[in-house]
Parts: C-alpha cells; sequence; structure tokens
C-alpha cells in the first residue's frame, strides 16, 4: 500500500511537470527521457562516438562512454550505441587486456597519458554490452562483456574481512596506508547483470555483499555518510592520506545505486536522507560536505544532484511526495549534471517496474 500511495502521488505531480509520457508494466509515470536524451547527445556526444566531460576540460573517460552506452539500450538507440562502442574500443582499448584506458585528452599526445583503469567505467561498458546484447540479438556484445568480466575477476578484485573488494584501478591502489577504495564503484545492478551473465561465477553475488558490508561501515561525520575515498588497513577503515574526506561527486552515486540494485531499504538510505533534509532541497544545498568536522562546500549542488537527492528521498521515505521533481535538461549544460539526471530517469524506471512486480 505504501509503495502503491507513493507512486499515485508522484503521477498527480508529474503529470504537470512532464512533457513526455511514458508507460511502463505496472507502473505508469511521466518521463521527460527521451527529450533529454536528445539533447544530451546533441551536447554531450560528438558524431564519431565520443562522450565530453565539458566540468573536466573536454576530457573523455571510461566512465562517460560506459554511461552513455547504458543510456542508448535505454532508450533502444542502436545507432547512438554503436558508435560509442566503436570510439571506445578503437581509443580506450590499449592496455593489451579488456579493461580500457581511464582517460583520453583532447589535444594531448599521446591523448591517453596514463592507462589505468578505471573499474567504475569497466563495469558499466560490460552491463551495456550484455545488456546490448539481449535486446538486439547480437553475440559480439555478449562476447566483449565476458571478456571484461574476466578482467575485472582475474586482476581487480582483492580478498578482504569484508569479503572481495574492487580495487578502484589495476595499479596505484595497493599502498602503505591501506588497500584505496571508492564506494561509488559498486555499481550494484551491474554486478547483477554480471551475475546473470556468468551464473557460474559466484563472485558476482558476494561482490554485492561486500558492497553493502563497505557501506555499513563506512559511516563518517554527523550523518554517517560514505566518503569519495577510503582506505581499509588493518580491518579498519580510515580517510587516505591524499584525498579529500569528502562526500561528494564520486559519493553521490551510491544511494543511485542501491535503488536501482534494489537495495533501498530505509536504513541504508536514512543517512543520506536526513543530510539532504538539514539543507533542504533548494540550490543551497552544498555539493560536498566535509566528513571530519561537517563544514559545507561554498558550492551549490548542480541539478543532477538536487535530483538523485528527491529520489532517494521517494524511494526512501513516507512522506516524500512533495520533494520528486524529474529533471529538464533544458537549463542543463553540465556534463556530470546531465548524466546522473539521465541515469536516475533510469533507475527510477527500474525501481518502479521491481516495485509493482
Amino acid at each position: 500500500m505504501k509503495t502503491t500511495n507513493r507512486l499515485l502521488t508522484a503521477l498527480i505531480i508529474l503529470v504537470c511537470m512532464a512533457t513526455t509520457a511514458m508507460a511502463a508494466p505496472g507502473c505508469l509515470w511521466q518521463s521527460r527521457a527521451d527529450d533529454n536524451w536528445r539533447l544530451f547527445k546533441e551536447r554531450f556526444i560528438e558524431p564519431d562516438g565520443r562522450v565530453i566531460d565539458t566540468g573536466n576540460g573536454g576530457i573523455t573517460h571510461s566512465e562517460g562512454q560506459g554511461f552513455g552506452l547504458r543510456l542508448a539500450v535505454y532508450h533502444d538507440d542502436r545507432e547512438t550505441f554503436e558508435r560509442l562502442w566503436r570510439w571506445t574500443r578503437h581509443h580506450l582499448y590499449v592496455r593489451g587486456d579488456w579493461l580500457a584506458a581511464w582517460r583520453w585528452r583532447p589535444g594531448a599526445e599521446p591523448p591517453i597519458e596514463d592507462r589505468n583503469n578505471a573499474t567504475d567505467g569497466d563495469l558499466f561498458i560490460a552491463w551495456s554490452l550484455s545488456l546490448a546484447a539481449e535486446r538486439w540479438n547480437e553475440p559480439s556484445y555478449r562476447e566483449s562483456a565476458q571478456a571484461i568480466a574476466t578482467e575485472i575477476r582475474s586482476q581487480l578484485l582483492r580478498e578482504s574481512s569484508l569479503g572481495p573488494l574492487l580495487l578502484p584501478g589495476a595499479v596505484g591502489f595497493e599502498r602503505d596506508d591501506g588497500l584505496i577504495l571508492n564506494p561509488s564503484y559498486w555499481v550494484f545492478p551491474a554486478l547483477q547483470e554480471l551475475a546473470r551473465l556468468e551464473p557460474d561465477q559466484p563472485v558476482w553475488s558476494r561482490l554485492i555483499e561486500s558492497g553493502r558490508n563497505l557501506l555499513d561501515q563506512a559511516r563518517f561525520g554527523r550523518w554517517g555518510l560514505p566518503p569519495d575515498w577510503i582506505a581499509l588497513k588493518d580491518d579498519t577503515l580510515t580517510f587516505p592520506q591524499d584525498f579529500a574526506p569528502r562526500f561528494g561527486y564520486d559519493a553521490i552515486r551510491v544511494p543511485l545505486y542501491l535503488v536501482w540494485g534494489g537495495l533501498d531499504d530505509n536504513e541504508r538510505l536514512a543517512p543520506f536522507i536526513q543530510y539532504w533534509r538539514h539543507f533542504g532541497y533548494t540550490s543551497k544545498q552544498p555539493d560536498w560536505v566535509d566528513l571530519t568536522n561537517n563544514a559545507p562546500s561554498p558550492h551549490a549542488a548542480p541539478q543532477g544532484i538536487r535530483s538523485l537527492m528527491a529520489l532517494t528521498e521517494f524511494v526512501g521515505s513516507d512522506d516524500a511526495a512533495h520533494v520528486l521533481r524529474l529533471p529538464d535538461l533544458q537549463g542543463e549544460h553540465d556534463y556530470y549534471g546531465a548524466v546522473l539526471a539521465l541515469l536516475l530517469e533510469v533507475a527510477l524506471d527500474t525501481w518502479c517496474r521491481t516495485s509493482e512486480s
């Protein structure tokens, strides 16, 4: 009954706001998804399939290519998917294995200055390829997803007291101050898809559990939030020496992936809701907070982050209907804010389908 009431209330709100109607089996809601995807492609994807991070000097990274691939599958946009995958395959797979180099910088010679990978990018790419193989009946996509999954299993996992952990990259994260981890790299729905792709590999389910264990212990500051980066040494979690101790642009994705993966129990979402309620769902919401002294950033969170706040509140609270706002990319010219807004749409659709099934 609680879920049904939330969805009905949200429908009333969104009918007044939305420009494009969207229906999912068992879950009616209004969406701007198609218009937003068109705008995203116009602003952030070049004709050759390169996704441009406008907030970081126009670089391209494996994460952004993975985001784009996942969104193209959701929108049944095979033409864009193939352009994205072609560019990714030709420009980022330079290591001699099936892990993508994490950054490509236009104007640099060579454009890839660091061949290290970024594990969340690899997860998004493998996840997208696996889904695309099924949607468009293309075996080569499944073969590539399988190859990436094999590399992740062989190169990027380390055992710990919490279970298997994901290295953020193949090089540089096993240090004297501990095993350096990024909680937002536990892309739960991607891990769920890889468990389906490789049913004979129990490590994917174990990774989902280890991610939940990590989040249960990685609670810092006044609100008990996970940091963007954390170190595990001698079974103790601390802040790494050379990373700011913040809940910020990385960790903001943790509640998104919890909701998307159906792991959105109230206890895990409560810290995020309490933090965002403290500052209010307004333009005064900071884009990060220091977890050592609870000091907020002087900068306001972009629209995409504020939209994720609303999604988390809607899913994890009984009285949240008044804060749910689906984003409109008409006024969003920042790549990261725009891509968060689009991923939110997919997560909400998935959550609706699961809740009503």
